[in-house]
């Protein structure tokens, strides 16, 4: 049995029309969630459009994502795709971060443009699988930033009943088409697989790269427009919102890529700028030592 599922961003066609000059503002929620506390969630970025957000700032918010180095985010694939399911160029998008005030730009608040984007070479639109992204940053962020840092990634999957936060800009009311000007987040457990592909849930439709994370009886969730968020377990990020059945409902849980089977792929396509991050922060330290030995 083939679910309707929808991935957690405003839309391909949304995203093309807003393109084409049509604006609208991203479809997204936490859904149970309470506002997230600016220290538990200083990885968290905010992928725009830069032609609205030219505009004004805080309109071209369509995504989520993690700072996983100075200059590298990791976002889902789907947060990049026009309606003919293509990756739109670089140039498309800018990302901002050190802050959880959408609207509100401060001394601390970090702006670059794309230089790159890599999508994962299998990556399935229809499906939903291989839905992860790299974004490589034309700015690096400094590595004594006070509101936004690097983020450390899970080894290995955490177990199922590990308690976790996904965190992301959104409406807190089911239906409501516009997004919160603060950043919102949830806490939700990790869900056994085996459970998720159950017949009264995704019925087999989830396969390796794939991990669930909810509540019970639901009512805890991500949702459309918090795509590319991160989904933090102990202090290490462990998956990327990427769909669900609606959102919040009783025995579908929210499914995100499982950062841990893609970290492979993702240190072989981010070595360029996770080196530069750390010669950067190297860098960094040396003058330190240099002026203060003066």
């Amino acid at each position: 049995m083939r679910f309707p599922v929808f991935a957690r961003i405003l839309g391909a066609v949304a995203l093309a029309s807003s393109l084409s000059g049509v604006a609208s503002e991203p479809d997204g929620r936490i859904i149970g969630g309470f506002e997230a506390f600016p220290d538990d969630t200083r990885h968290q970025v905010s992928l725009r459009l830069k032609h609205l957000e030219d505009r004004q700032f805080g309109r071209g918010h369509i995504c989520g994502g993690s700072l996983i180095g100075a200059k590298l985010v990791l976002t889902a694939a789907h947060c990049l795709m026009d309606s003919l399911g293509r990756p739109l160029g670089p140039q498309n998008y800018v990302i901002v971060g050190g802050g959880t005030e959408r609207l509100t730009q401060t001394a601390d608040t970090f702006t670059s443009p794309v230089r790159e984007l890599l999508v994962h070479e299998a990556y399935d639109d229809e499906l939903s699988r291989n839905d992860i992204a790299l974004l490589k940053l034309s700015s690096a962020v400094p590595s004594d930033h006070p509101t936004l840092v690097v983020i450390a990634l899970w080894e290995e999957a955490p177990v199922v009943g590990t308690r976790c936060q996904v965190s992301g800009w959104g409406t807190t009311i089911a239906g409501v088409q516009e997004s919160t000007e603060r950043l919102m987040a949830v806490n939700v457990t990790i869900v056994a697989m085996s459970s998720c592909n159950s017949t009264d849930s995704y019925d087999g439709e989830l396969v390796p790269g794939m991990m669930c994370a909810g509540e019970p009886g639901g009512g805890k969730d991500s949702c459309q427009g918090d795509s590319g968020g991160p989904l933090v377990c102990e202090g290490r990020l462990a998956g990327v919102v990427s769909f669900g059945y609606e959102c919040g409902l009783e025995n579908f849980p929210g499914v995100y890529s499982d950062v841990a089977h893609y970290r492979e792929w993702i240190r072989v396509n981010g070595a360029s700028a996770l080196a530069a991050s750390v010669w950067s922060g190297l860098l960094a330290s040396l003058l330190v030592a240099y002026y203060g030995a003066r």
